[in-house]
Parts: structure tokens; C-alpha cells; sequence
């Protein structure tokens, strides 16, 4: 096999490598969270708080609901137990009473209306925490397949490399550096011959360093983009 050649097959080697680290990337990242389930978690987090905020409200409209019935039926008592005889404070009492019972129709009203609104949010809360649910039940079911595909790529990836390795021992150092340094600005840096051009920049290559790459004796690179060049 040309020197040429070597280089090609430890690139196909570095390629599959490149790919095999990209995949356990993604894996592992899907292994690590979810964004959906992170929103999911998030949207039922605020539905709970705003149930919580909704249910205290109207439980302190049925507390003042509550204090104002008391104080209507107390004062009703006392307007017609024949316990207060002045005239003027029987009016003050009438007036109090009539006040108090405007402001319990409003105060009922307001509470029911706020008891509906806290009803809404607890149907809205037990919506996303069903939603939540059933996510976090895909999310586990899909987990050990994700831990499974991950031990696969990582046994690949390291197949992969012990076998890289033994490519790269077979290849003179020379080579191998000037493989590095190609690599390192332009990919792929082995390339095959198009017909007359360099099958990476694909401009033409000289008649001389076309019988050169086909006789395999040197390494040859392309005169424009510096990639190494096989048949």
C-alpha cells in the first residue's frame, strides 16, 4: 500500500472517530435533560403556584364573609332583643345593619367569584401536572435505551481508536505530520482524483502530478488547496 494510500485509511479512521465522539455528544445530552420536560416542569410549577395564590385569596373573601355575617347577626340580635331602648342608637344600629348586609352581598359575591377562579386553577394545575406526568413517563421509558446506545458508541469509539492506532504505527513520521498539518486547514486532507482535478478543490491537477499519484512512488499534494492526493 503507497504512503498516500496509509493516509487515506487513517483519515476514513479519523472520520469514523469524528462521527462515533459527535454521537456520544448528542446521546449524552439527551441524557442529561430535557427541554421539553424542563417546560412541562415549569409550566405545573407556576399552575400550582397560581392555584396556591388563587385559593388563598378566596379563602380570605369567605373569612370576610364570614366576619360580616357574624357582625350582621349580632347587631340583628341586639336591634330586636329590646336590649338597646335609645331611639338614636336603635337608628345608628338600623343604619350599621343595612351597611353591613350591602357590603355581605358584595363580599359573597366577590368570594364566589374568586372560589371559581381558584377552581379554574386547580383544573389547569392537574392538566399540566397530567402533562408533566405522561412526559416524565416517556422520558424514563427512553432513558435505558439512551444508556444502551451510549455503552454501544463508547465501545465503538474505542474499537475505533485501538484501531487508529495501529494504522498510525504502520505510517512513517514524516507522514503522519505532514497528514496533522494538512488536517488541521482543509478536510478532508486525502483526496482522490477526479478525472484530471483534485477531488477537494476541484481545479485541475498537472499531467506530472497525476502520474505521480497513480504510481503511488511519493506523496503528492495538490498544487492549489495543498490536500494529499490518491488515485
Amino acid at each position: 500500500m503507497s504512503d498516500a494510500s496509509q493516509l487515506y485509511v487513517l483519515q476514513a479512521s479519523d472520520t469514523r472517530i469524528t462521527q462515533l465522539q459527535s454521537q456520544i455528544r448528542e446521546v449524552e445530552a439527551a441524557l442529561r435533560g430535557d427541554s421539553e420536560l424542563d417546560r412541562s416542569r415549569v409550566v405545573a410549577a407556576a399552575a400550582t403556584a397560581t392555584r396556591h395564590s388563587s385559593e388563598a385569596v378566596a379563602q380570605a373573601a369567605e373569612a370576610e364573609m364570614a366576619a360580616l355575617d357574624a357582625r350582621i347577626r349580632s347587631l340583628d340580635r341586639r336591634l330586636y332583643d329590646g336590649s338597646v331602648r335609645n331611639p338614636q342608637e336603635l337608628l345608628e344600629m338600623q343604619h350599621e345593619l343595612e351597611t353591613l348586609r350591602g357590603r355581605a352581598r358584595d363580599a359573597e359575591d366577590r368570594a364566589i367569584a374568586l372560589l371559581q377562579e381558584a377552581e379554574s386553577a386547580a383544573d389547569s394545575e392537574r392538566a399540566t401536572v397530567r402533562t408533566l406526568e405522561e412526559h416524565e413517563q416517556r422520558r424514563s421509558g427512553a432513558l435505558e435505551p439512551l444508556r444502551r446506545r451510549l455503552g454501544a458508541l463508547t465501545a465503538d469509539l474505542e474499537r475505533e481508536t485501538t484501531e487508529r492506532e495501529s494504522i498510525a504505527a504502520g505510517i512513517e513520521a514524516r507522514n503522519l505530520a505532514l497528514y496533522a498539518r494538512v488536517a488541521q486547514r482543509r478536510q478532508p486532507a486525502v483526496v482522490g482524483l477526479l478525472g484530471d482535478t483534485c477531488g477537494g478543490c476541484h481545479l485541475p491537477v498537472s499531467n506530472e502530478e497525476r502520474r505521480a499519484v497513480r504510481a503511488g512512488e511519493r506523496i503528492v499534494q495538490c498544487a492549489n488547496c495543498d490536500r494529499i492526493l490518491v488515485p
